[in-house]
Order: structure tokens, then sequence, then C-alpha cells
């Protein structure tokens, strides 16, 4: 696995231009739990950014190990999380290829988890 995943990180590198790459994303701004999200307030705000495509497919390379166990078991799916950086993979459905999120904490600036199963 080391080996892989050191050829895996030279190929990247070999391709590595430095230049920023635009991609299409999406975000909220919020208050509140995880699973109660309210309107945002003066002491309280929370923004997560959610993408697709090559960038989270960028991301989910960048993060790994897959996360075990995962918030789905089907066939085709793989998960990966570090601190507020939340991606999966799945092969089937409407949703199929690579999602990612990230949330901040935005009056503290901390990366913390925004997205549940």
């Amino acid at each position: 696995m080391i080996g892989l995943t050191t050829l895996l990180s030279m190929a990247y590198a070999a391709q590595w231009s430095g230049e920023w790459r635009p991609f299409h994303a999406t975000y909220t701004i919020y208050s509140g739990e995880l699973a109660e999200r309210k309107a945002p307030t003066a002491a309280e705000r929370t923004m997560t950014v959610a993408f697709k495509g090559q960038a989270a497919k960028d991301v989910f390379d960048s993060i790994g190990p897959d996360s075990h166990p995962g918030c789905s078991q089907e066939s085709g799916y793989r998960e990966r999380n570090k601190r507020g950086v939340s991606c999966n993979y799945t092969s089937v459905g409407t949703d199929r290829g690579y999602q990612c999120w990230i949330g901040l904490n935005l009056r503290t600036g901390e990366s913390i988890p925004t997205v549940s199963c």
C-alpha cells in the first residue's frame, strides 16, 4: 500500500503546475448543531462548501485512507474524512462520482465537521 501511495504521489507531483484551477461549488452559512441548522447569528456562523467532480476527486485522493465504517455499506461506496473535510465516492445511482464538503467556523477559522450520515 505504501508503494502505491508513493507512486500516486509522484504521478500527481509530475502533473502539478502550481496554477489555480476553477471548480463549481455551492455553500451555505448557518448556526446551530449539525443536524439542526438555523439562520446564522452575529455570534455563530458556520459555512459548508460542497463540490463534485475532478476537484472532489483530487481532495478525496489526498485525504485517505478510507473511513470504516462508512455512512453506507452499499457496494461501490467509499468515504474519507479529515476533521472538517468529508468526501465520498459512489459508483451507482444519480449521485455517482466524487463529492466533498468542507466545514469552517467563520468566527474562529477552525475546520469543523459539517456533514453526517
